[in-house]
Formats: structure tokens, C-alpha cells, sequence
């Protein structure tokens, strides 16, 4: 086989998915030369013999590579074998040889420590011997009249061992008696003074070295004198404040913070430090600015500027609090709020009588320049059934005064009371004790009412009632009243809105809580009633007014006109109530909506039937006449079509129209117009009074007692 067909062969077989089939195929291809028919089929026979035998022996081949390479795995694998068990004998060695090891350290180190305590027990007697002999010859020193000549007395670098000495030689020899060693005893303190000074100079010269500070301020702690270098490092903290700053309270936050761990890292006692820092903080720089600020208003006579500014600072000093308990810098839960007290007592103690006196001046000059802008000399309207009783004779006998339909009401005034006394509200919240609130509360309350409700609403409607006349009007009323009544609305609205926003959260579950609500409720009940009281009048006014139109205006012989030549359409007088009805209409849309206005506007309906019924009555009409009625009716009606009925009182206008046909009906028609479905609801009395008013209603020959 050659070397070609070997590997044509090798390449055929090693095809992965292998096909014999296809295999066979190729290699009769290659035996016949790609021939499409085969001439000599013996000859291909032999030719396959011949590949058969040399795939046989192409087999043997590889059967004995694979022999070959199948004895030298075995042997790789068993000489893998026993290089893993002796390493796993190795590390079984070596892991014995550890716990042996350990065991060994154990031991040592067991007798380490113990020799280590018996060494200290040893060491400690001696070195306190030690330290002893050397405070008692650094004492003798001392007892002898010589200069001290030690270096650690001499050498300016050991000042810190040489104050660590003084201070323990101080401390002895304060407890010898006085007569012997009294020489010796002041030495000593001379020299301790001597050495404080030093040692504070050393503290102030290391500003820039915390580590060097740090050593010095430990062994200071136990001088007397160490409160003076806290004393001097908290005046060097201060120096830095920026006194110019805008605000003073995040510099002061600002010091605190960025001072804090210098100071926890100087001082062995930190938290002493850092309340000094905070004390001096307060009791310095913040409370001379409070001070200034609040006597600048003090001095002006700015009594909202100093309400404000007070206001402010207190809440500036809480918000400081606060972030300064962030920090942790004290662990009296009280020292905050102590210091807060020792500035704003002063000014606590009398807060509440200040809003107070302010809120009144305030709001009567409000009002009284809102009055002085209408030039209007505020009258004293007293309460009571006398005062009300001569007001109504008054109104009814005199010459009403209407101010040209001035309401004297005003939303500018309105929003400035209550801007102020909100402002009061919130001043109460911060700067009243918790336990004082609720009565402050109350009293800002009582301001609120007596001038926005008493002084200015319920004055303004008082006003406007005693300027709607009792008598039968002879001229138009005027119909301010209904803007007197959307102004009140209005402002009552911005009234109940700071009542249930700032009131309410102020006095809940408090002891003036009932009482603050029955006093608010009986005011608010007190102006409804005096509004339902001027609404009244001024209907009565609107219906007296048309009666007295139709009264002086409509004469008996205008519905029985003698021509029966007439121009239908509304008489004047119709003209001129409709057109007083449509203007008072109109004003009592602006003024009322909702609910009040279907009320009123079907009570005015109601009052204007009767009216009507009434009228009409007064006359006899002839056909013409009837006809004229019909027009007026249809006038009235279509006037009262726009205003929103109830449904029973539209059917009454639709059955006084129906009453009216009767007029004008032919008299053999009547029977059917009596029974008219418009006129089933009314009452056959009132039917038989309108036939009566007929002009030929005596020649009618019509049996009436059907009805």
C-alpha cells in the first residue's frame, strides 16, 4: 500500500459520524478511475480483494500501536499509584511532626507566661523601690539650701519628666507637717508653679503639634492649674470665630465640629473640653449676638422685629442644639437646654404679654387705617334685644343710612390678621413651654376674634342690616347686602382654614380645648344668624319694593282697557319689576352659591307667588285686560325660569298661569279650562276666586257647585 492510499485511508476512517456505505463507495470510485460503468467486473472483484487485505493489514498495525500505547498507560498509572502513596505517607509524617510541634509550644509557652509573672512580681517592688529612692533624693535635694543642680531640674527638654516629678514631690509634701518642713514645702511649691508656668507656655507654643500638646496636656491634668491651658486653648478656638459671618450659629456648629477630635485627641478628659468650648460659645459670642440683635428692635421700637428676631434666635439655638447632640458632646442630656434657658429667659419671661400687647396694636391699626381709607368714623354697635329693638324702629321710622353700598369688608384686611396672628400661632409654638400652649393659644384666639370677627365682620354686617329699611321701600333697595354675605363667606373661610391649621394642632387634648371650640363655634353661629337675619330683610325689602310698584304703578283700569285694540306685551310696570328682580337676582348669584343660593331664590319664588296671587286679586278683568295679564305672567315667569326651583314651586307659576287663562277663556270653554291638568293641584275655592274676576262673570249661567 502506498503512502498515498495510507492516508486516504486514514482520512476516510477518521470521519466522524463514519459511513461504510459511503466508505466503499469512495473506494470503488478511486478503483475504477471515476468511470461511469464498469467494463471488467472480475477486476474490480480483485481489486477489492487486494484493499480488503491491505485494510486487514492496516488494522494489525493499529491493533499493535494500541497494545503498545495500552502498556504504557498501565505502567504510567501504576507509577502515579505509588508516588501518591508516598506522598500521602509524607504528609501523614509532617502532620504528626505539626501537632508535636504544637504541643511543644503550648509547653513553652505556658512557662513563658508564668516566668513572665514571677518577673514581674520581681520587677514591680524594685522599680517602685526604685522610684521612690529617686523622689527621696530629689526631696533631699530640695531640703538642702543648694540650688538644684539635677539635669532633669536643668535640662529644658526633660521639662515633662521634671514636672511629672515635681508634681508627685508636691503632692507628698503637702502631706508633711508645716512647722518642719514649711522651707521645704514652699521650695517645692515655688518650683511647681515655676514648672505649671512652663508647662502651659509649651502647651500655647505646640499649637501646631497635637502629639506634643497631647504629652503636655496629660501631665498638666494633674496640676491645679490645669483649667488654665483649657482656658487658653478654648480662647485660641474662639479666636478663629468669624465674627462677620451671616450666620453666626452654623460658625459656632462649624468651630465645634472641626475642633472635636483635635480636642479628643489633646485632652485626656475631652468632654470637659468641649462643654468649655460650647459654654463659652454660648455665654459669648451667640448670646452678645442675640443681645444686640433683639435690643437694635428694643431700641427702634420695632415690636416685630424683636417678636421675629426672637423668634428666630430661638429656633437657630434649638436647630444648634440639635446638630450639636449629633456630635455627642456632652453626656448631660441637659446642658444644651440649660445654657439655651440662661440666654432666653429673660426674654421667655415676658414673650407672652409682648404678643400679645403687639398682636392688639397690630391689628387695630389694621383696621383702623382701612377705615380711615373709606373716611369712615367707626360707630359703637352694642349688642343686646334694647339696642336691637331701637335699631329696628330706627330702621323702620327713619331714613336708613346705605354708605352708596359700601360693604366696609375687605380680604386685604382680612389676610393681614390672620397673616399676623398665624405668625403669633407659630411664635407660641416655639417659644412657650409645652404646658403653656393651649392658653396662650386661647388668648391669640380671643385678639383674632374680637377684631377680625367682632370688629370687622360681625361691624360690617351690623352695618349692612341697619341699612336694609323696614318700611315698604319707595325707592329700589339696594342689594349690597348679597356682597356683604360672598365677603363674609370668603373671609370666614380664610378664618376657619388658620383655625384648623394653627389652632387646633395647638390646643388638641388640652384643658382650654372644649372651651376654645364652644367659643369659636358660638361665634361663627352668632354672624350666620345676623347674615340669615339681614337676608330676610333684604327679601322682605325685594317683595316689599314690587308690591309697591305693582300697587302705585298698576291702576284697576288697565286690565279693562275699553278698546279691545291693545299691543300685547308686558306693561311697564312688569317691565320694572322684571328688571328689578333680574338685578337683585344677579347680585345674589355673586354673593351666594351653592345650597344658600336655591334657598333663597326659591323663598324669594315663594314670597313673589303670594305677592302676585294677592295682586291680582285687587283687580277685574275684561278679555283685553285678561290678555295683558298673560303677558305680564309670561314676563314673570320667564324671569323665574332662570333661578333654580324646586319643582312644586314651578308648578306654582305654571297654575297662576293657568288661573289666568280662566280669565280669557270664551264661557263655554271654561268648564274645560277649569279642569285644565295645570289646575289640578289648586284648590277649587282659589279657581271659583279667579272666575269671580271675570268682568261678565255675572252673566255667566255656569254651574259652579261641580267645584
Amino acid at each position: 500500500m502506498t503512502g498515498q492510499y495510507f492516508a486516504t485511508y486514514v482520512e476516510d476512517l477518521e470521519q466522524d459520524p463514519f459511513d461504510a456505505i459511503d466508505f466503499v463507495e469512495r473506494v470503488a470510485w478511486r478503483m475504477t478511475g471515476g468511470a461511469e460503468t464498469i467494463d471488467d467486473p472480475v477486476s474490480l472483484k480483485n481489486k477489492f480483494e487486494e484493499e480488503i487485505g491491505s485494510l486487514q493489514i492496516l488494522s494489525d498495525q493499529f491493533q499493535n500501536k494500541i497494545s503498545i500505547l495500552e502498556n504504557e498507560l498501565n505502567k504510567d498509572k501504576r507509577e502515579y499509584i505509588n508516588q501518591l502513596q508516598r506522598l500521602y505517607e509524607r504528609n501523614a509524617e509532617a502532620v504528626d511532626k505539626i501537632k508535636q510541634l504544637d504541643a511543644t509550644m503550648q509547653t513553652v509557652s505556658t512557662k513563658v507566661v508564668h516566668l513572665g509573672d514571677q518577673l514581674e512580681s520581681v520587677h514591680q517592688p524594685r522599680q517602685r523601690a526604685h522610684d521612690a529612692l529617686k523622689l527621696i533624693q530629689h526631696f533631699d535635694e530640695f531640703l538642702s539650701d543648694q540650688p538644684l543642680n539635677s539635669m532633669i531640674f536643668t535640662d529644658p527638654d526633660k521639662l515633662l519628666e521634671s514636672a511629672d516629678l515635681v508634681q508627685k514631690l508636691y503632692s507628698i509634701s503637702q502631706e508633711l507637717s508645716k512647722e518642719k518642713f514649711q522651707a521645704v514645702q514652699a521650695r517645692i511649691a515655688h518650683r511647681y508653679e515655676e514648672v505649671e508656668r512652663l508647662l502651659i507656655d509649651e502647651f500655647v507654643r505646640a499649637q501646631r503639634d497635637e502629639k506634643k500638646m497631647a504629652e503636655v496636656a496629660k501631665i498638666l491634668s494633674e496640676f491645679k492649674g490645669y483649667s488654665h491651658c483649657v482656658d487658653r486653648y478654648v480662647e485660641y478656638i474662639q479666636s478663629l470665630f468669624r465674627t462677620g459671618s451671616d450666620d453666626v450659629y452654623a460658625e459656632a456648629l462649624q468651630l465645634v465640629r472641626n475642633h472635636k477630635s483635635k480636642i479628643e485627641a489633646i485632652f485626656p478628659s475631652p468632654t470637659a473640653v468641649i462643654q468649655k468650648l460650647i459654654l463659652s460659645l454660648y455665654t459669648g459670642k451667640l448670646k452678645e449676638h442675640i443681645y444686640a440683635k433683639l435690643r437694635d428692635s428694643k431700641d427702634s421700637g420695632d415690636r416685630e422685629g424683636y417678636l421675629v428676631g426672637l423668634a428666630e434666635s430661638y429656633s437657630s439655638i434649638l436647630r444648634l442644639n440639635k446638630d450639636l447632640e449629633t456630635l455627642h458632646v456632652s453626656s448631660d442630656a441637659l446642658f444644651l437646654s440649660t445654657l439655651t434657658r440662661s440666654i432666653f429667659d429673660r426674654y421667655l419671661s415676658t414673650y407672652q404679654s409682648e404678643e400679645l400687647d403687639y398682636l392688639h396694636a397690630q391689628c387695630a391699626s389694621i383696621l383702623q387705617r382701612f377705615y380711615d381709607s373709606k373716611k369712615h368714623v367707626k360707630k359703637q354697635i352694642q349688642s343686646g334685644g334694647l339696642q336691637e329693638l331701637k335699631r329696628d324702629v330706627q330702621a323702620r321710622l327713619l331714613t336708613v343710612e346705605t354708605y352708596g353700598g359700601e360693604t366696609f369688608l375687605s380680604e386685604d384686611v382680612a389676610i393681614s390678621i390672620l397673616q399676623e396672628t398665624k405668625n403669633a400661632f407659630n411664635r407660641a409654638s416655639q417659644l412657650c413651654e409645652k404646658l403653656e400652649v393651649p392658653k396662650h393659644s386661647e388668648n391669640i384666639l380671643d385678639i383674632l376674634l374680637k377684631y377680625l370677627h367682632n370688629e370687622h365682620l360681625d361691624y360690617a354686617v351690623e352695618l349692612a342690616i341697619a341699612g336694609i329699611s323696614l318700611a315698604e321701600p319707595k325707592v329700589s333697595p339696594p342689594a349690597y347686602f348679597f356682597s356683604v354675605v360672598s365677603q363674609n363667606t370668603t373671609i370666614v373661610l380664610l378664618l376657619m382654614k388658620q383655625y384648623e391649621d394653627s389652632v387646633l394642632p395647638l390646643i388638641k387634648g388640652s384643658v382650654v380645648e372644649q372651651c376654645v371650640a364652644k367659643k369659636w363655634s358660638s361665634s361663627l353661629r352668632s354672624l350666620e344668624q345676623k347674615i340669615n337675619l339681614g337676608l330676610e330683610r333684604q327679601l322682605n325689602a325685594i317683595v316689599g319694593y314690587i308690591r309697591f310698584i305693582l300697587s302705585s304703578e298698576q291702576k284697576k283700569a288697565d286690565f279693562r282697557p275699553e278698546s279691545q285694540q291693545i299691543n300685547l306685551g308686558a306693561s311697564a310696570p312688569c317691565q320694572q319689576v322684571v328688571c328689578f328682580l333680574l338685578t337683585q337676582s344677579a347680585a345674589m348669584e355673586r354673593g351666594c352659591d351653592g345650597g344658600n343660593l336655591v334657598v333663597l331664590q326659591n323663598e324669594l319664588a315663594l314670597r313673589f307667588y303670594k305677592l302676585l296671587l294677592h295682586h291680582i286679586q285687587q283687580f277685574v278683568f275684561n278679555s283685553a285686560g285678561a290678555m295683558l295679564l298673560l303677558c305680564d305672567l309670561n314676563e314673570y315667569r320667564k324671569c323665574v325660569s332662570q333661578w333654580r326651583l324646586e319643582a312644586n314651586i314651578s308648578r306654582q307659576f305654571e297654575s297662576l298661569h293657568a288661573l289666568a287663562n280662566l280669565l280669557v277663556v270664551l264661557p263655554e270653554n271654561l268648564l274645560d279650562a277649569a279642569h285644565s291638568p295645570m289646575l289640578a293641584d289648586v284648590d277649587h275655592t282659589l279657581i271659583h276666586d279667579f272666575l269671580k274676576l271675570r268682568y261678565d262673570y255675572r252673566n255667566l249661567k255656569i254651574n259652579f257647585s261641580m267645584y
